[in-house]
């Protein structure tokens, strides 16, 4: 790891202020070496490389078939908040200071920091809904020079987490959707119809949410209060702190027999009872290829944001038989993947 990797990843852990890293000088490097600045909500830079989870193995993996090197015709400098929502801002205009060639936000909140800062960066995203979430105005027409991918193209597909989530639990009455306390205009404006909807068949749902500083007892805490609200379902929102605290989730679902529905299969392959969502993998090498695109001097605003039709429903049989479950022959019937 190269040290302006290392003291951006955890600087920021200061309470009181961010330091800003430091940089060896790359201006005397040979033309044909790009730098990208790869930034993550959650994520710790060591994490975020070819050898990390699904998103990370997908996007270098791809870049390297590319023919993009890392040390040799590839910089890469890695950022990450540590899930601490309240130094976005400061993450944000450090990497922007740092003059990369292209930034890779895996993070719509990031993206929205980094929008006003630069018009003259190309940023590629990896979010939600990206107008929902205002990283953008229009798919097919980014805005100046953002574009990227939606890993949860439209919010309706809550609403079939839900159908998802419904048909296993047998009409829960209870459920909750859990959510960083920074996406909480998301829940207010984004997933009001859901909200609506399910109140029209009977579900109580309401957001939990996580606080500020994302860590292992912030998830604790909810988890119990939502056993306190006798909480039967849990629906698990697209934010990319979830993502690195999967399986801190997926267990303490465990723990708690709450049956929750995640939005990729990487939960439930650490023990997550089912996911209805995008493919990751494949969002990710799509991200990669756009990439290569712009470092070869494409417009971002000329590649219209990409959006996955394509979902895959992930049944896990072993955790719905320790939750007393049992997957309805409707849902075995569509499923991509059953775990056993």
């Amino acid at each position: 790891m190269r040290r302006r990797e290392f003291i951006a990843g955890t600087a920021i852990t200061a309470a009181l202020s961010f330091a800003k890293p430091v940089y060896a000088q790359t201006d005397a490097r040979s033309p044909g070496i790009k730098r990208i600045a790869i930034v993550h909500t959650a994520e710790k830079p060591e994490g975020m490389t070819i050898n990390g989870r699904l998103t990370f193995k997908a996007y270098f993996g791809e870049l390297k078939r590319l023919g993009y090197v890392e040390g040799q015709n590839l910089l890469v400098d890695r950022y990450s908040a540590l899930g601490q929502s309240d130094h976005y801002g400061d993450l944000a205009r450090t990497i922007v200071a740092s003059h990369p060639d292209l930034i890779i936000s895996l993070s719509g909140p990031i993206a929205r920091q980094l929008k006003p800062l630069t018009t003259t960066i190309p940023i590629l995203v990896s979010s939600g809904d990206p107008v929902a979430g205002g990283v953008v105005t229009n798919l097919a027409r980014p805005d100046k020079n953002i574009t990227g991918v939606s890993v949860d193209a439209g919010l309706g597909v809550y609403d079939k987490r839900l159908q998802f989530l419904s048909e296993t639990v047998r009409n829960p009455r209870n459920v909750r959707v859990l959510i960083p306390s920074s996406a909480t205009m998301f829940w207010e404006t984004g997933l009001a119809p859901l909200r609506e909807a399910a109140g029209r068949v009977g579900i109580r749902i309401a957001a939990v949410l996580l606080s500020e500083k994302l860590d292992g007892a912030a998830y604790e805490r909810v988890f119990d209060e939502m056993e306190t609200d006798r909480v039967d379902g849990l629906m698990v929102a697209h934010q990319g702190e979830h993502l690195t605290n999967r399986q801190l989730i997926a267990d303490l679902a465990a723990k708690h027999r709450l049956p929750a529905v995640y939005p990729h299969r990487e939960f439930v392959d650490v023990g997550g009872l089912l996911s209805y969502g995008t493919d990751l993998g494949d969002a990710m090498r799509r991200l990669a290829d756009m990439t290569d695109q712009v470092m070869k001097g494409a417009k971002p605003a000329g590649i219209p944001f990409y959006q996955q039709t394509k979902f895959e429903l992930v049944l896990n049989r072993t955790t719905a038989k320790s939750l007393g479950l049992e997957f309805p022959v409707s849902l075995l019937a569509v499923a991509d993947e059953v775990i056993e």
